[in-house]
């Protein structure tokens, strides 16, 4: 590798970013699962009779509800403790394996920045982000460091890049292009007080629509170039704002805006902000920095550690070029649809009920409500593996009650974006007999024509 690239890779920069990171993301980790506490999201892990699981992931126990508790609470404590810096190590291993513990146990709780958390707190346990500004340094159990590699702060980079142009690429697709998603979305909030009236205006999905794609596209190009970054990160407040104020969207607004401001301006910015400075100064002194911004030295391990990063990288940009794999419309099969950063893409509502026929002949309807939480049945109508999980579930539950090899088949009913309700499954399928597979499902019924 030429020695120029081992040079930009390993040269010292002022770690000042990465303490603020650390504070930053720990802090909202843990405000991400106190918030799934305090609004009764947790309910999703300890309610359900059958929980859904991602394909590879299928072998994970259904978690009692004393566990699912017990990991929330963990990723609040292990949160704080992270940003705090206290047991570091071990306390980031720990926040890593709650978040992704519950990300893996429950498929319809995907959310895109619930799997960025995950990716993002394993980065943390696996940087040396408590080597400055921490109780570990300061109770003496690791030595300071005032720097860090450069390589560490453009593993955030690329993460985030990737994020933000992925997300762009997504909404290169018909529905987004006529608006019709947030047409959906905005149409309700006309009775909103004051800004009622601007949301609900026909023009404003279209301004928004293509205001979304721009930023996303732009963000990282526009962030990366010095003579933009400030205009774009002024862009980047507006955006994130706005979706608080409309949609919520719970950490995930405030998380981008740290993780912005933190990696895309230089690692020195946090000395820069008035109170920051007062307290990073004693800690972290920029003579210190100065001095050791001027050592290079690439350790001995750096071919097996670039190759492990060149192969997250690959894993990063490959896994969301999979829905491009499938035929047919990913926004109505979902084939290709988790962990490729399609956010918000989509406005589906629907209906699906399950007819469960017996060896003697006698045929059985089951509501899915009966075993699922309301949530769970609003996902489980508009996403076919989700259905496909189901049906094997109501098989095995009529064999384990003595009842013998059913066969189950699936009513349903879905609408794509305002277009016209159409089955989402074969009807005629039983699909008890279908395998889970990563193949495209030919049980899925086609997507109705988007102009119709």
């Amino acid at each position: 590798m030429p020695s120029r690239l081992l040079t930009a890779l390993f040269r010292p920069i002022d770690c000042a970013w990465l303490v603020a990171f650390r504070i930053g993301a720990g802090t909202l980790l843990a405000l991400e699962m106190a918030g799934s506490l305090a609004l009764g999201y947790y309910r999703e892990y300890t309610q359900p009779k059958f929980h859904f699981s991602y394909l590879w992931f299928d072998w994970l126990p259904q978690w009692p509800s004393a566990v699912g508790l017990g990991l929330h609470f963990g990723a609040v404590a292990t949160g704080i403790a992270v940003a705090v810096g206290w047991r570091y190590r071990l306390n980031a291993f720990l926040l890593t394996v709650c978040y992704t513990l519950l990300f893996l146990a429950e498929q319809t709780r995907y959310i895109n920045h619930l799997y960025l958390y995950c990716l993002i707190a394993a980065w943390l346990w696996l940087l040396p982000a408590h080597r400055a500004c921490s109780v570990d340094v300061r109770q003496g159990r690791v030595s300071p460091a005032f720097t860090v590699p450069a390589w560490v702060r453009y593993v955030f980079i690329f993460q985030l890049s990737l994020v933000y142009f992925y997300a762009g690429i997504a909404k290169l697709n018909p529905d987004w292009l006529l608006a019709r998603p947030l047409s959906v979305w905005m149409a309700p909030k006309a009775v909103y007080p004051v800004l009622g009236p601007v949301l609900g205006h026909w023009l404003t999905p279209w301004v928004m629509s293509y205001a979304g794609l721009a930023f996303d596209l732009l963000a990282a190009p526009l962030l990366l170039w010095s003579r933009t970054r400030r205009w774009m990160f002024a862009a980047a407040v507006l955006f994130h704002l706005s979706n608080v104020i409309i949609f919520g969207l719970g950490t995930f607004p405030w998380f981008s805006l740290m993780m912005t401001a933190c990696i895309y301006f230089p690692p020195y910015w946090p000395r820069q902000v008035r109170g920051l400075r007062r307290w990073l100064s004693p800690r972290l002194p920029v003579a210190a920095v100065r001095r050791l911004n001027t050592l290079t030295s690439v350790p001995r391990h750096a071919g097996l550690l670039l190759a492990g990063l060149g192969l997250y990288a690959t894993v990063q940009l490959l896994v969301p070029l999979r829905a491009f794999l499938y035929p047919g419309d990913v926004h109505w099969t979902e084939e290709g649809h988790h962990f490729a950063w399609h956010m918000m893409l989509r406005s589906k509502s629907g209906y699906i009920s399950f007819r469960v026929v017996l060896p003697n002949g006698r045929t059985e309807v089951v509501a899915p409500g009966t075993y699922l939480t309301p949530r769970q049945c609003n996902k489980l109508a508009a996403q076919p593996d989700l259905v496909l999980q189901f049906a094997h579930f109501l098989a095995k539950e009529y064999h384990r009650r003595g009842l013998g090899q059913v066969q189950v088949y699936a009513d349903s009913y879905l609408q794509l974006n305002r277009r016209p309700p159409q089955p989402l499954v074969a009807p005629t399928t039983d699909l008890a007999a279908q395998p889970r597979t990563w193949a495209p499902s030919p049980w899925i019924m086609p997507a109705p024509p988007l102009d119709e």
